[in-house]
């Protein structure tokens, strides 16, 4: 299948994408391809880092691209470290203030065809086990794994069906479910990612209440997203679950806890695929509740996707065969898998999170499993600092965890080796771990490394209360003395300076409330008292996505002291927080 050729039969009037303003057409999609086309031609470009938010701009520039013989680039972020690498390349970068290629009749001219096995994009992997690396694909290989969707696969739903999406297209994932698999396959892409469950509800009523002209009015909608959506919602999904036609997880398998709140929410749970960046997507399952609201085992196998077939190695581990990788020889992936009768098979973990101390072999994925058994936490991530090669643990408690918790961190600490114990010797007990109301991830809903290793830094502090619902949250924690913020502020007497109290805020919110760090400005803003070492301090935030405001108080922690408060403005046009 050309991608470009399925553009051309369809009918120049009816809409490709979904828009706040409305419905754009096929024609006018196909005239922003050509700008693009002719732009990069012009200007000699042969490889262009595409990093923006708005997907139908970023989808018009790939197809130019991909038309002019330009190698595209899809970064995961674009970090100071991540660009500074790219621009070595001499690389164009698209991003959100790049200027539209101007109205050109030149441009209309040009003849655009695509070089299947010449058009390349380079994606890179998610990073999760360290340092992301590229892997380049031609688009004959991604429009197999198109191919694959429209398939004899469950999740193939009607033509016309708008696609939402909850995971950014710099994501394989995205890329694919979201960008090419669309277009290819007529059906409707949107502009922007949604963020919280408030856009994706209000996304999903509007656009079936209110199809702008021309899009059908009997349009279908379904719904892409990551594992990163984990968060209860107390919002009444009661009208957008009776247009939403299907919905899909992959990034990693989904916890029992979010398959509920996806059942309770939409009364289905969601297709989970199996994949990587480097294997495209192998596997599937649909995951059901039993009447006794228990998963039921049967469905927690998995199978292959179509045209793929998988296999088991001598060391336990996954291989694969398919069309879309290399239909004579196994390609052999990152997963310990048991096979099962019919081609099923269960999911293990991947085998290069065995890490050795002191000259002994720890499966890091057993330890977070037996951490996850213990009934103290609900989530838990194990990972080796680079350097000092410390055993670490980054941890969200269960009720009964926080209940030891509040109690003090020490409680909580021993009441987890006591039960690791069981099973690890004493030299595999973890020496430094941290506990978080909601596990951070980055904006593919990914946990790296890096991000891991970043909360045991100073500057972040560690709560000994944390309650973080909806998106309103409340952090108790003692201010500590060796914090940063202290340093000049002042010598004999120590105070925490009003700027620092700010930025703690607006940290605290991004990690936990996942808002945009980009500030527009600050009202309401008033200090009242000092806030001095060893001080116990509470952090109130109450975020109003809508309007993109948070108000926020720093009291203590019985609040019969006010410290300070105000009204936090964040910037509206922020691309994806990463």
């Amino acid at each position: 299948m050309d991608i470009l050729d399925a553009l051309k039969k369809r009918n120049p009037t009816e809409p490709l994408a979904f828009t706040a303003q409305g419905c754009l057409s096929v024609q006018s999609f196909l005239s922003a391809v050509e700008r693009w086309n002719y732009f990069f031609k012009q200007n000699h470009i042969h490889s262009a880092v595409l990093f923006c938010s708005n997907r139908i701009r970023f989808s018009a520039a790939l197809l130019g691209a991909w038309c002019a013989h330009v190698k595209t680039i899809l970064p995961t972020d674009l970090t100071a470290k991540t660009k500074g690498k790219l621009e070595k390349e001499g690389a164009f970068f698209l991003l959100d203030e790049t200027p539209e290629p101007p109205q050109c009749e030149k441009a209309a001219k040009e003849t655009l065809s695509l070089m299947m096995d010449e058009a390349l994009v380079e994606l890179f992997t998610s990073g999760s086990t360290g340092e992301p690396t590229r892997v380049t694909k031609t688009l004959r290989q991604v429009l197999a794994d198109v191919d694959t969707l429209d398939a004899d696969f469950p999740t193939r739903p009607l033509k016309d069906t708008v696609v939402f999406s909850t995971v950014s297209h710099q994501h394989i994932y995205g890329f694919l479910w979201a960008v090419l698999w669309p277009i290819a396959s007529q059906k409707i892409i949107t502009e922007k990612r949604l963020l919280f469950p408030e856009n994706i509800k209000n996304a999903l009523e509007r656009a079936w209440s209110c199809p702008p002209d021309p899009c059908p009015a009997g349009t279908r909608r379904g719904w892409r997203r990551s594992p990163g959506w984990r968060r209860r919602s107390r919002l009444d999904w009661t009208e957008s679950r009776t247009h939403l036609t299907h919905l899909v997880s992959s990034g990693g398998p989904l916890s029992e806890e979010a398959l509920k709140l996806c059942q309770q929410a939409f009364h289905r749970t969601p297709f989970e695929i199996l994949g990587s960046t480097e294997l495209d997507g192998i596997a599937w399952r649909q995951r059901r509740f039993l009447p006794n609201d228990t998963v039921d085992p049967t469905s927690c196998l998995w199978k292959a996707m179509p045209g793929t077939e998988i296999g088991i190695n001598p060391d336990g581990i996954i291989q694969v065969k398919s069309e879309r990788l290399d239909p004579l020889h196994w390609t052999v992936g990152n997963d310990k898998i048991v096979m099962h009768t019919g081609g099923l098979f269960t999911l293990l973990g991947r085998t290069d999170r065995i890490v050795k101390i002191e000259e002994k072999r720890l499966s890091l994925t057993a330890l977070e499993k037996s951490l996850l058994a213990s009934g103290l936490f609900t989530e838990a991530k194990a990972f080796l600092f680079t350097e000092k090669r410390d055993l670490a643990v980054v941890a969200v408690p269960s009720e009964k965890g926080q209940a030891l918790l509040i109690q003090s961190k020490l409680s909580l600490i021993r009441a987890a080796e006591h039960h690791l114990r069981e099973e690890f010797e004493a030299v595999l007990l973890p020496h430094r771990w941290r506990f978080e109301p909601i596990m951070p991830t980055n904006s593919q809903g990914k946990y790296t490394i890096e991000a891991l290793q970043s909360l045991f830094d100073r500057r972040h502090i560690e709560p000994s209360l944390a309650k973080v619902e909806h998106h309103s949250m409340r952090l108790q924690f003692k201010v500590d003395e060796r914090l940063p913020f202290f340093e000049g502020h002042f010598p004999q007497w120590p105070i925490l300076p009003g700027v620092a109290q700010v930025h703690l805020v607006i940290e605290e919110a991004h990690r936990y409330l996942k808002t945009p760090k980009k500030v527009n400005c600050i009202s309401n803003l008033k200090f009242m008292s000092i806030i001095r070492p060893k001080t116990k301090i509470m952090i109130t935030c109450l975020f109003d996505p809508e309007s993109m405001k948070m108000k926020f108080s720093l009291t203590s922690a019985d609040r019969s002291t006010r410290y300070s408060c105000g009204t936090i403005h964040f910037a509206t046009d922020k691309k994806d927080n990463d």
